[in-house]
C-alpha cells in the first residue's frame, strides 16, 4: 500500500466497517482522508525538528531537561556543608 489514495482508501473502509457499514461514503472517505493528511504533517513536522542533545547543553541545563522529561520527583539539590 505505497500510494495516498490506497491508505485514505482502506482508513475509510475501516470507519464504514466501524460505522456498523452504514453511513455517506464521501462523509467516510473526507474523515479518512483528513487522518491521512494529520499523519503525514506530524511526520513531516518531527523530520523538520532537529534533535536535542545534551552534548550541546551546559550540565544545569541537561540536569534539568532530565528532570523535566521524568516522571519523578526531582532529587534535592545538596548544599554546600558549613563548617
Amino acid at each position: 500500500m505505497d500510494s495516498r489514495e490506497d491508505k485514505i482508501r482502506v482508513r475509510a473502509y475501516d470507519l464504514w466497517e466501524r460505522q456498523g457499514r452504514s453511513g455517506d461514503p464521501q462523509d467516510h472517505w473526507l474523515e479518512a482522508e483528513r487522518g491521512v493528511k494529520a499523519e503525514e504533517d506530524a511526520r513531516a513536522a518531527s523530520q523538520d525538528r532537529p534533535e536535542a542533545t545534551v552534548e550541546d547543553a551546559s550540565p544545569v541545563e541537561a540536569v534539568e531537561a532530565l528532570e523535566a522529561a521524568s516522571d519523578e520527583k526531582p532529587k534535592r539539590r545538596r548544599t554546600a556543608s558549613k563548617d
